[in-house]
């Protein structure tokens, strides 16, 4: 209350009731009668002589009223201010010397520890992890299958065309062109008969043309065939090669021997 603390409000509220009941008692105290002695009267006498005469009548004063009684009016009594506590004397303050301080010195930062570089793992090949894991391969990616459509080939209606002959230039014909031709047509058409069976069971995503070359031995084998003009399918020169390795023996050439490199073109439309 007041923002005094619970001392000064004890305080405050003691010297309210001393207030109070101090009020009082000079408030009952005014209606008792003052102690004051009212003013004597004084009375004047006269001394008559003594011979006989006759005694006057005494004189008649007239009854002075007596003054009325006025209520006495209490004397206020005016409060005096009570005297403020006595500030105590204040001993003269001697302004304290200022301590001379000595400067601290600097704490230099300590510095600070160099990053020792992190020990780097041991580089490991896969090769090796796999060893030291005993760790299986992984199965080799099969190429992927292509959706070939294959070419529909009516087998009946092929035909080889005939088979070319590069003779050297120092040969000399000892024997008759017709036995020769004779011979060739028999090579042509076994080749032929080979490359039609071929024909049935392949499956050819592309058409396309490929040369085959090679040579006939003493004893009628094919030797050194090869693929002198490539068509571009890997599955066609694949086929043709195996036509040569198909054909077997043609029987001894005409003549005992057949130095020309025949060639004969393959041909899917």
């Amino acid at each position: 209350m007041l923002g005094l603390n619970n001392r000064e409000n004890r305080v405050f509220r003691i010297c309210l009731l001393g207030h109070l009941f101090l009020g009082a008692g000079l408030f009952i105290m005014s209606f008792f009668p003052s102690c004051e002695n009212e003013p004597e009267e004084i009375h004047v006498f006269e001394l008559a002589s003594t011979t006989p005469t006759p005694m006057p009548k005494p004189p008649t004063f007239p009854k002075t009223p007596q003054p009325p009684l006025v209520p006495q009016t209490p004397k206020k009594i005016i409060e005096k201010p009570l005297p403020d506590k006595i500030a105590p004397k204040l001993k003269p303050t001697t302004k304290p010397t200022p301590k001379t301080t000595k400067p601290k010195p600097k704490v230099l930062p300590k510095p600070e520890p160099k990053p020792q570089p992190k020990p780097q793992p041991k580089s490991m090949s896969i090769e090796q992890f796999r060893k030291t894991q005993k760790l299986p391969y992984p199965p080799k990616p099969r190429p992927p299958v292509r959706n070939i459509q294959p070419i529909k080939l009516n087998p009946q209606d092929f035909s080889l065309p005939k088979i070319k002959i590069s003779s050297p230039e120092n040969s000399t014909p000892t024997v008759s062109p017709g036995a020769i031709n004779q011979y060739l047509a028999r090579v042509k058409a076994k080749l032929e008969g080979i490359w039609r069976k071929l024909l049935v069971n392949s499956s050819l995503g592309t058409g396309g043309e490929a040369r085959l070359s090679f040579r006939i031995s003493p004893s009628g084998a094919v030797i050194s065939p090869r693929i002198s003009k490539s068509s571009g399918n890997i599955t066609l020169d694949r086929l043709v090669m195996e036509v040569a390795q198909r054909g077997g023996v043609f029987g001894p050439p005409p003549g005992g021997r057949l130095d020309s490199v025949l060639e004969i073109p393959f041909r899917v439309q």
